[in-house]
């Protein structure tokens, strides 16, 4: 399974990132500080569900505009099991998003061309 994660790198005070990525991930307060600070993934989802995907999205757009420094990585899920993650642009994180919509609309469009066969 394909992967989406995100980091924060920034010198502004953690404390204004808490509220949204508590949200998100439902970790603690103490959790979410060290991995902000450690510069650990700070959230993460499935990269072939689109709710979820928009789910993180939103998150991003928040953290952005709250002045956080963002960096999102995709994994490889043929990575033998481990996920290695490579950084992706904001853009390219976007056109995920819409090649997944177009694929889900295709499928429905399969879908509902099979339903009328029948």
């Amino acid at each position: 399974m394909s992967k989406m994660a995100i980091k924060i790198s920034s010198n502004d005070p953690i404390g204004k990132y808490i509220v949204p990525l508590r949200k998100y991930t439902g970790l603690g307060i103490t959790e979410i500080k060290n991995k902000v600070e450690n510069k650990d993934f700070c959230a993460e989802t499935d990269a072939n569900d689109i709710d979820d995907m928009e789910n993180l999205k939103g998150l991003i757009d928040n953290l952005l505009t709250l002045g956080a420094e963002i960096k999102i990585f995709d994994s490889d899920e043929y990575g033998e099991g481990i996920f290695k993650y490579q950084e992706i642009s904001y853009s390219e994180f976007i056109n995920n998003i819409d090649r997944l919509k177009e694929i889900m609309e295709e499928l429905q469009d399969y879908d509902d061309a099979l339903t009328d066969e029948f």
